[in-house]
């Protein structure tokens, strides 16, 4: 099974690298994006990067996102209405696809950090019990998807886990991610995780017990990921 990944675009600021990486590229079975695949709110910056995905693979691709830190609330409905024929949004939700014959579950979810920013602090009522939220609501799903499923993949926008933080000043990751999913990932064990978010890792890989882990961020990988799994 071939999944194309990206995230942290924040079109049209990273584009450029984004249309590059695209060239020579073959169709996936899915393509997945991490979230801030568009900057600063710019809703309509998710139909330039459609229409690249679309002019390159002939065939249609089911492709699935999840909401970064700049798809801010207040443009979330207009992104939906935009893109609603052509992707699926898990906003604290799951959807359940077949690829190449397995019935794979697919939590979506922005994600938490250990500590809120202090823009998140000003405009976000409660927003440390919207992070407690959002981990016990990925464990839910992931629980329920566990008996339906063959393969589970979480999809998130900041990162559970300091492996793929490396690069970053490590004191800082209570503002790059949660410890509180890493829990959920020890606990109910995706077979898979993508997350964007950490512009600066050297490490883009790692593996939390028996899940692999992947950081998709176009600013530190430089190109869109490529995995293969499930053969």
């Amino acid at each position: 099974m071939k999944i194309y990944a990206a995230a942290d675009v924040h079109s049209p600021r990273y584009l450029a690298e984004f249309k590059q990486s695209l060239i020579d590229l073959q169709p996936p079975d899915v393509f997945l994006f991490a979230g801030d695949m568009v900057s600063r709110g710019k809703a309509d910056e998710y139909i330039t990067l459609l229409d690249l995905i679309e002019n390159q693979f002939s065939q249609d691709i089911p492709i699935i996102g999840c909401f970064g830190n700049e798809e801010y609330n207040e443009v979330r409905k207009e992104i939906i209405g935009l893109t609603r024929q052509r992707m699926e949004f898990l906003d604290e939700k799951s959807t359940i696809i077949e690829l190449n014959g397995l019935q794979v579950g697919i939590v979506g979810t922005q994600g938490s950090l250990d500590k809120a920013t202090s823009w998140q602090r000003r405009n976000i009522p409660s927003i440390k019990g919207v992070f407690e939220r959002r981990a016990k609501r990925a464990a839910s799903l992931l629980k329920k998807l566990d008996s339906k499923v063959d393969k589970r993949i979480l999809l998130m926008h900041y990162s559970p886990c300091l492996e793929t933080c490396e690069g970053e000043d490590l004191r800082a990751f209570s503002w790059l991610g949660s410890r509180k999913f890493y829990q959920v990932i020890m606990d109910y064990c995706p077979d898979l995780v993508i997350h964007g978010h950490v512009h600066n890792s050297v490490n883009h890989k790692a593996m939390i017990g028996s899940t692999l882990v992947y950081n998709v961020a176009l600013p530190a990988v430089r190109r869109i990921t490529e995995i293969s799994l499930w053969e």
